[in-house]
């Protein structure tokens, strides 16, 4: 094969999983309990292409890290993870929010 199609083939597949992982990374969202409490883990993008990672207990958010990229508030919230789950905290991975509308009769 001819380098230059090297060249494409690799930077194509550079890009396609670079953007892959940034939309996954932006996306992050956990939500742990243990009993009736729950806790939240989530990243939200920031201005100037930040990320700040959000931990919410109790219904309050706090924010414990912003970071320059979407890996780096990805790491934050494993380590949070990690911590909870060390304390015997059942966690997972959220991948769809919705919000319905409840009709009262």
């Amino acid at each position: 094969m001819p380098k230059v199609k090297v060249k494409w083939i690799f930077l194509l597949l550079f890009f396609v999983m670079g953007f892959q992982a940034q939309a996954e990374d932006v996306d992050s969202s956990v939500i742990c309990r243990l009993r009736k409490e729950v806790r939240t883990l989530r990243i939200e993008k920031v201005e100037g292409g930040k990320c700040k990672a959000i931990y919410t207990k109790t219904g309050v958010d706090q924010n414990i890290g912003i970071a320059s990229s979407g890996s780096s508030c990805t790491e934050i919230l494993r380590k949070v993870r990690v911590n909870l789950e060390a304390a015997a905290w059942k966690c997972r991975e959220v991948k769809e929010s919705r919000v319905s509308n409840l009709i009262e009769m």
